[in-house]
């Protein structure tokens, strides 16, 4: 239940914000060609391809004694961290969470404040690959075209809730693949802790999402 709620969670938000989007009647023009790049984009691909690349990061950096991996230290969480994403091929990094202090489950939006620690070398290693931001270099400062150089875009109708809409839609893809590799049991290798969580923040950003909560078989 706690996993349908992360979904529907998701999904209501991503709803909402194409709903906001779309009802903007003086939306520049690129923020509709970036819009069309959404839409456009094939999640069905980018979801065996990140399966794959979870399998196998998950052997070679999350459970692997050789990338220093200590077997005895147990995870309250998993954090997938990315930066700048403005950009192709965004990476966002994995975080093993060894030490959470009034740690909660959480199964929306939170913030996780500084009261944590992670394990001895699960750390800014191996992660996910969010190239689903692609279409987002378009908005990148040295991309824009020539009649926004003096613009601040962000200010712009329209900008936040078409990056919202990118955020959501890939973390929905992110939650549906771990949702089906947790039912096949494919991270029983993982020391984790009852109540386990993945989660996704952009860095520094305050915005932490939930992705899956793993209860012991």
């Amino acid at each position: 239940m706690k996993n349908n709620h992360i979904k529907s969670y998701l999904v209501n938000q991503r709803d909402e914000y194409k709903r906001d989007f779309q009802a903007l009647s003086n939306k520049e023009e690129i923020f509709e060609g970036v819009y069309a790049d959404l839409e456009a984009f094939d999640f069905d691909s980018y979801k065996i391809k990140l399966e794959a690349e979870i399998r196998l990061n998950l052997k070679k950096s999350w459970t692997n004694p050789k990338a220093g991996i200590l077997k005895e230290e147990e995870l309250y969480a998993i954090l997938f961290e990315y930066d700048h994403f403005f950009d192709r091929d965004v990476e966002a990094y994995a975080y093993g969470i060894g030490e959470w202090k009034d740690y909660e489950v959480q199964t929306e939006e939170f913030d996780m404040g500084w009261d944590y620690d992670f394990t001895t070398d699960f750390y800014s290693t191996d992660g996910l690959t969010l190239n689903f931001f692609d279409p987002l270099e378009k908005l990148d400062e040295p991309n824009l075209p020539d009649r926004y150089k003096e613009t601040e875009i962000h200010d712009l109708d329209g900008f936040s809730e078409l990056i919202s809409l990118y955020k959501l839609s890939g973390m929905i893809a992110i939650h549906e693949v771990l949702v089906k590799m947790d039912l096949a049991d494919e991270f029983e290798a993982l020391n984790y802790k009852n109540n386990f969580m993945f989660i996704i923040d952009e860095h520094d950003s305050g915005e932490v999402y939930p992705l899956l909560i793993k209860e012991k078989n």
